[in-house]
Formats: C-alpha cells, structure tokens, sequence
C-alpha cells in the first residue's frame, strides 16, 4: 500500500474564552473548552494503481484527512503513512512523494504567470531546468492552459486557476496524489476531462486519494469508495458492491391514469405518491421493483388488469446516492465550511 492509515483520529480544541477583568470581579464563570473530532479512528489503504474516493458531505472530515496525509496537520492519535514514510518522523521524504491539491483558487501565485507558477513549484521540488520546461509544457498543453500560459494567473477563470492548481500538483510527477475535490469548480468539458486524466494517472502507477461528495464522480472513477460521515468511516467498498450491500432496489417511476386505491393496493404501502392525484385521475409514483426489469412488467401488468392506465414508466436502477442515504440516514450535504 502506497498511502495507510491506521486509527488517525484529529480533535479541534475549542479555544477558553478569555477571562475579562469583571468576570474576575463578578466571579463569573467562564465555560470550559470543549472539543470537535473531525476524524474519528479512521484505518484505509491506497495501492499503487488504485483511485480510492473519500465520499461525504461538506464538514465530514474529507479535508482534514488530507491534510493530515499531506503533513498539514498532526494527528491527535494514530499513524498515517506515505510509501512508507511515517507523516511525523519523516515528513520531508512523505512531501517529496505527494501531490496535493486542494479545493479552491489558492493553490497557485496570482501575480505570476501559468509557466512562471510551474517553474517556482518546480524547483521547490528542486527539479532539473530542462525537467520543468518538459513537463511544465506536456501539462500545459494536457489541460488546455498552453494558449494562455503566459498570461497572469489573476487573469484566469476559476475553473483555469483549478487547472493550473492540478498541473502543480503533477508537475513532479509524485506516486501519490491527494486531490480534494479536483472538480469543483470547473465546466462539465473540464470535469470530464480531469476524471479521464485521472483514469490515466491510474493506469500509470500513481495512488489516488480522491476526496469528494460528486456522487457521479466516486462512482465513475473511483476503484473502492469509502464513505464518511462525522469523521467516521461508515462503510467501504467497491461502489457497486457498497450499494449491494445497503440494499437499496431499483424503483420504477410511474406515471398512472385511473384508480387511485387500485394502484395503490397494488404498489404497497413502500411506494412513493408524489402529491394528490390529478383532477384528469392523473398519478405519480415510484414504487420498489427488487427485480428489474421483471419486477416492471409484473407490477404493470397488475396495474393493466386493474383497470389502471401506465402513462409512462422508467426503471431507476440503485445508485450509490441511495446506498449512501441508507447508510448514512441524510442526503449529501453538510456545512457550509469544510472542516
């Protein structure tokens, strides 16, 4: 395993409110500090060719996970490594393994140029000249930047100066890359384009620690996904395998004509009535269909022989938005502030 984590825990200490001189007076009390646990007792692993997707809402411990594989943070318990390399004991030969990126437009040097912010970040990692010419002009070129490379980065948009933040973190061609959130911000063209990059990063060795609440995102590119929510990881697995396993159903979505009590004598208590029928006797429903595409021909034959009309149908296969509600009890969502 290129990245392992075992029981890393991280707890925030709220800070004591200081003691003004007429609390002292008053002797008023002033509350005690209090924590917040922002990663609880987490244990995963990221092998070389691997895209592991960190699933959750905003506020779920995603972020700071990263920032505690990329040597950001200290842990409060537990032990992450890098190739082998302790995130404590050896943080400078874990930072010449990595690739970090992280969500938002901070990433890269404004009053610079694109070329000119690869070149710094380059010998940072202390790369040859001609190395960082190469591959500053390979990235470029790759993400759709080369036009503009020597323009100011203030000039770009945001989904470029996203971009230029991900051809950063390439630029030394790490084993290991750490990407939070690699499409926020960026046009569907430009989404598209980062998950085929990183399928190809895939293929290429590299171990990929995906953090994101883009369900279409974890599910279309991501090996296994773990999903966490209030710092613990809940459930891990192969995304198919993880909505197996919460056992949600696919549902046939139903547009119905007829008898209301009809229908819904047929479809069960379970099924899903979306408002009041129609003044025309108008329905609409998703009902469970374990079976498919035969649960759909059962369940609108039954409806036919009851004198109800199928309007339209479509058959919903099981996503993993729905394994992720069943096991985590909510929708994505979260704050506002990652934490």
């Amino acid at each position: 395993m290129l990245i392992e984590v075992e029981r890393l825990t991280k707890r925030f200490e709220r800070r004591r409110p200081s003691r003004r001189p007429w609390d002292v007076l008053t002797r008023r009390s002033v509350p005690a500090p209090d924590s917040v646990i922002a990663v609880d007792d987490v244990t995963l692993g990221v092998g070389a060719g691997e895209v592991y997707g960190l699933l959750g809402p905003n506020g779920a411990g995603k972020t700071t996970m990263a920032r505690m594989l990329a040597t950001l943070l200290e842990p409060t318990a537990g032990t992450a490594r890098i190739c082998g390399h302790d995130t404590l004991r050896d943080g400078g030969a874990v930072r010449a393994r990595i690739g970090v990126m992280f969500a938002g437009e901070r990433g890269v040097y404004w009053r610079l140029t694109g070329r000119e912010n690869l070149e710094i970040f380059g010998r940072l990692q202390f790369m040859p000249g001609h190395a960082i010419q190469e591959r500053s002009a390979a990235l470029l070129e790759q993400l759709g930047l080369a036009e503009r490379a020597d323009d100011l980065a203030e000039t770009y948009s945001t989904g470029m100066k996203q971009r230029l933040n991900l051809a950063r973190t390439l630029l030394h061609d790490p084993p290991v890359l750490l990407l939070d959130e690699p499409t926020a911000a960026l046009d569907p063209a430009a989404a598209r384009a980062t998950r085929e990059l990183i399928r190809t990063l895939q293929g290429a060795g590299k171990a990929v620690l995906l953090t994101t609440h883009n369900m279409h995102e974890a599910d279309e590119v991501c090996d296994r996904v773990g999903i966490i929510d209030h710092g613990r990881l809940v459930a891990e697995d192969r995304p198919a395998a993880l909505i197996a396993s919460a056992g949600v159903e696919p549902r046939l979505e139903l547009q119905l004509h007829g008898d209301a009590a009809a229908a819904r004598q047929i479809l069960g208590a379970d099924a899903l009535w979306w408002g009041d029928v129609q003044d025309d006797g108008g329905i609409a429903v998703a009902a469970s269909a374990p079976g498919g595409w035969q649960s759909a021909e059962r369940i609108a034959a039954s409806l036919k022989a009851a004198g109800v009309t199928v309007i339209e149908s479509r058959l919903r296969e099981a996503t993993l938005e729905d394994a992720f509600i069943k096991l985590t009890g909510s929708r994505l969502g979260g704050s506002l502030e990652s934490i």
